[in-house]
């Protein structure tokens, strides 16, 4: 073998265990479902999926969430034990 091909095994590598890695990450971000990982409010409710990325992530079963209280967006695999809540309307007494 050659070096260009041991570095390209080398970089395939380093590529699929980053994928890994991110794999992980998100398992473990729905296992704490419902909470925020920005400011730790437990209050999390899924997104409208309206980017192409959301399209994309749909093929890996990701899903888009939305924190309550600071409205972080970010994606998570499915779970249902979040609540589907209605969407906040500005009118609403608090």
């Amino acid at each position: 073998m050659g070096a260009l091909e041991l570095e390209a095994l080398f970089f395939a590598g380093l590529i699929g265990v980053s994928l890994l890695g991110v794999v992980v990450a998100l398992l473990i971000r729905t296992l704490s479902l419902p909470e925020c990982l920005k400011c730790g409010f437990r209050n999390v409710r899924r997104a409208k999926s309206a980017k192409a990325f959301d399209t994309l992530g749909r093929i890996f079963l990701l899903r888009p969430y939305r924190c309550g209280k600071c409205l972080r967006r970010f994606y998570c695999f499915r779970s249902h034990r979040v609540a589907h809540l209605p969407p906040h309307s500005a009118g609403a007494a608090a």
